[in-house]
């Protein structure tokens, strides 16, 4: 039986089969599930969820008597109260960038040391890599616009160590924005730090090849999904989130993918989510056969994809954690200007806070950065975004240029 609720009506353990909302206009890509705790509550109604449906023989109903809504009532507030005294105070931008620096090091060491454990054909046990996987958590929890950006910045020699990293900072702001517990938010990073792990068993000179690959030599890097696992499985055991991602992070919504061609909904969540952010990492890394793409490029060619490649609703969802034009991106205004952008508007994406650096009519740099508000009318004298930029086009520095 489907009953029709307030958002103040909602309580955990009831099951949501519909939102009453268009799935563009909230951050959920979900439509029918069991409503998890009071966090998760609190999640929907932060999207503007106002009132849902219900199947009370799938879940609970509301509680029948007045008394017992009281004490409902009364145990959620307790509940929302221990959870705002949890949640950590965010911190400046460049305060928590300098700890994200440290922390990427750090990171990046450990997936590295592993890796040559690996290739030595040692033991791999990846609860080393727990408590920097809390760490990074932490971060993006104290402010989500200063990991993910600095982990887009890699070296080509090192890119397999960084892009572990980098993708699990992508998925935890992507888990942390869907609202999922932080438990299993760990186990997402977790399984996303050693997904690749099994390239340790290949030929490097295939990982890195500037060409295309023939028929055989793919086959060969395909049979790093179930290298991976077996290296890890000799010696650790991985929450069955983490193996979902280290299996399934390669196959493909419409059952194109590899190496066991699922399709749709066969993928598991933690699957179709790592293969977005594998995706969208490497399309913004510059690799031995291409240039880096924008970030915006990368995110436009991820939407253009969804439904084919990759969930609809995900992807939607992961385009509003990122942002239209993420944090870090190059863009050029109606102005002429170049400006790094250095805040999201999640109101409105294509109206960030930007920190204008360059004039490309003069070809020099603007004589004190200054930071603008898109989104407002007055005070704004450099227009809106044209497109996203190349810092190689322009010869500028992203390192030098990222906020903070």
């Amino acid at each position: 039986m489907i009953r029709k609720i307030s958002i103040d009506q909602l309580l955990p353990d009831m099951y949501v089969v519909d939102l009453h909302k268009r799935w563009l206009d909230h951050s959920l890509w979900q439509s029918k599930f069991k409503v998890r705790d009071e966090a998760h509550v609190w999640k929907l109604k932060e999207d503007g969820i106002t009132e849902v449906s219900i199947d009370i023989d799938k879940g609970i109903d509301v509680p029948p008597t007045p008394m017992a809504r009281i004490n409902q009532i009364d145990q959620r507030l307790k509940s929302l109260a221990e959870i705002r005294a949890t949640t950590p105070h965010p911190v400046s931008l460049g305060e928590e960038r300098r700890r994200a620096g440290r922390l990427m090091q750090e990171a990046s060491g450990t997936v590295s040391a592993l890796m040559l454990s690996a290739r030595a054909g040692q033991k791999v046990d990846a609860g080393y890599l727990e408590p920097v996987v809390s760490k990074m958590i932490a971060s993006v929890l104290r402010n989500p616009d200063a990991l993910v950006p600095l982990s887009r910045l890699k070296g080509m020699d090192s890119y397999a160590n960084d892009h572990a990293v980098a993708t699990a900072a992508l998925i935890i702001a992507f888990g942390r924005h869907e609202g999922m517990p932080e438990p299993e938010i760990e186990k997402l990073a977790l399984g996303t730090m050693v997904k690749d792990i099994g390239h340790s068993a290949l030929d490097s000179r295939l990982t890195t090849k500037a060409g295309g690959l023939s028929q055989a030599e793919f086959s060969i890097v395909q049979s790093h999904v179930e290298e991976g696992l077996a290296v890890l499985d000799a010696t650790s055991r991985l929450p069955e989130t983490a193996v979902a991602v280290v299996l399934e992070h390669h196959e493909r919504y419409n059952g194109c993918g590899y190496p066991y061609r699922m399709a749709g909904d066969e993928i598991s969540v933690a699957g179709r989510m790592a293969a977005i952010v594998d995706t969208y990492d490497a399309m913004t890394s510059d690799r031995p056969y291409r240039a880096a793409m924008s970030p915006s490029h990368a995110l436009r060619q991820l939407y253009e994809e969804s439904g084919t490649q990759y969930d609809p609703a995900l992807v939607a969802a992961f385009v509003k954690t990122v942002g239209i034009y993420p944090v870090g991106t190059l863009v050029l205004l109606d102005s002429g200007h170049l400006a790094m952008v250095v805040q999201a508007n999640h109101e409105n994406m294509l109206a960030p806070v930007v920190r204008v650096i360059y004039h490309t009519g003069r070809q020099q740099y603007v004589t004190t950065p200054v930071d603008v508000d898109l989104s407002r009318k007055i005070g704004n004298h450099y227009g809106q975004i044209v497109r996203a930029e190349t810092f190689e086009r322009w010869g500028i520095s992203p390192l030098r240029w990222q906020p903070g």
